[in-house]
């Protein structure tokens, strides 16, 4: 919260008081958003799809955005992207590249400026199939660090992680069982913690679960969101799904589904979580179905401490919301969507409503994938994404509100 931040998001430290910004003439200035220029990885001097999945932000001069871009050389595949903002400007920084093999990094969490943590997914060349990957900052340099493996069929990845610091770092994606993924760093290893497996609606088989975000606010206080799959007849199904971590056991979190049931099947999927305090969380994504039945429509819900409540929001058109953040409980923050410009929300304490200050990327259409809140700004926001020039080529993107 970002915090520690999933694609989602993470840890969103207490925020301090509102600040003021005067301009020339000493009228009191609302903070906008700003774009700002980030330097695309250009193999053979072509930017090859650079784009930006996750941001975290732990002070304003210690950012870091991250993603994927397309080498020029096949064999090469698609490599990790990580850039750093020092409260001037971004740098991109070396990464490692496993030869003939795809990586994409999802999210990314910082507990200090020595540790980052970043996840994702790596698949050979050619191949569909994935596996889990993380990657750890120093201070010095990126390097991967080995994962447990799982068994099964499915595309196992890691969608979100908290750094909670101290080596205590969190990390939620699918296993190849088709199951909820959950690791945890004990400062020398990964090791798989045991997700608990959801009850579906009457009328459907269990299929499978999915943890997309991740947003831990202590060592016993954390939240994951995702989805259950279920299977009705030749119904495909998907239900929003939080877990909760209590410091021993991670439990599943009754939460509301409100699309209603289509002929063809209805997903409804949470995409990433912040957690501001015990009894504040908030947790987004989005709802359709394969036959069109109903356009897709985005999903905000609250926890109050008790239970999972749906908000309402604005019409902002058809899609899901990627991720959320706050800098306090009245001023939280979601992202997602393509557009021009991306569409960002805010919520004030009592409403949602879309922030008409986002500027125009700076080539095509902008999608905003990530976002996060400077951790004890009241003010300041990073988001991330790309934009689409007239040559296909994704551009990485990143908009700055101070």
């Amino acid at each position: 919260m970002k915090s520690s931040i999933s694609r989602r998001l993470g840890v969103v430290l207490p925020a301090v008081g509102a600040a003021l910004v005067l301009t020339a003439g000493g009228a009191l200035a609302a903070p906008t958003w700003v774009s700002t220029p980030t330097p695309d990885q250009v193999p053979d001097g072509v930017p090859f799809n650079n784009v930006f999945n996750a941001v975290t932000a732990r002070t304003s001069t210690d950012a870091w955005a991250v993603g994927t871009f397309e080498r020029a050389n096949d064999d090469d595949g698609s490599a990790i992207l990580a850039e750093h903002w020092n409260g001037t400007t971004w740098t991109a920084l070396p990464t490692p590249n496993v030869f003939r093999f795809n990586e994409k990094l999802n999210a990314v969490s910082a507990s200090a400026a020595n540790d980052v943590w970043a996840v994702g997914s790596t698949n050979k060349t050619g191949f569909a199939h994935t596996d889990p990957i993380t990657a750890h900052y120093d201070g010095q340099a990126w390097s991967l660090v080995p994962v447990p493996a799982t068994t099964g069929g499915s595309k196992s990845i890691l969608f979100g992680v908290a750094n909670l610091g101290g080596g205590n770092v969190w990390a939620v994606g699918r296993s190849e069982a088709n199951r909820a993924l959950i690791e945890h760093w004990n400062g020398s290893a990964w090791t798989i913690i045991p997700a608990p497996v959801p009850t579906v609606p009457s009328g459907n088989t269990f299929v499978g679960t999915t943890l997309n975000g991740i947003s831990a606010r202590s060592a016993n206080d954390i939240w994951a969101v995702g989805y259950t799959q279920g299977a009705q007849g030749t119904n495909a199904n998907k239900f929003t799904l939080t877990m909760h971590w209590n410091g021993s056991t991670w439990t599943v979190v009754p939460s509301p589904n409100p699309a209603i049931p289509t002929p063809a099947g209805t997903t409804q999927v949470l995409s990433s979580v912040v957690s501001i305090s015990a009894n504040d969380a908030w947790a987004v994504g989005g709802t359709s179905d394969i036959s069109g039945f109903q356009p897709a429509r985005p999903i905000a819900m609250h926890w109050n401490g008790a239970r999972w409540s749906l908000t309402t929001l604005p019409n902002i058109g058809n899609g899901g919301i990627a991720s959320v953040t706050a800098n306090s409980s009245t001023s939280v923050w979601a992202a997602g969507g393509p557009g021009d410009p991306g569409t960002v929300l805010h919520w004030n304490g009592t409403s949602w409503a879309p922030d008409t200050t986002v500027p125009t990327g700076p080539a095509g259409s902008t999608t905003l994938r990530g976002i996060a809140a400077v951790s004890g700004s009241a003010t300041e926001v990073w988001a991330v994404g790309n934009t689409v020039p007239a040559d296909g080529n994704n551009r990485a993107f990143a908009m700055h509100r101070s």
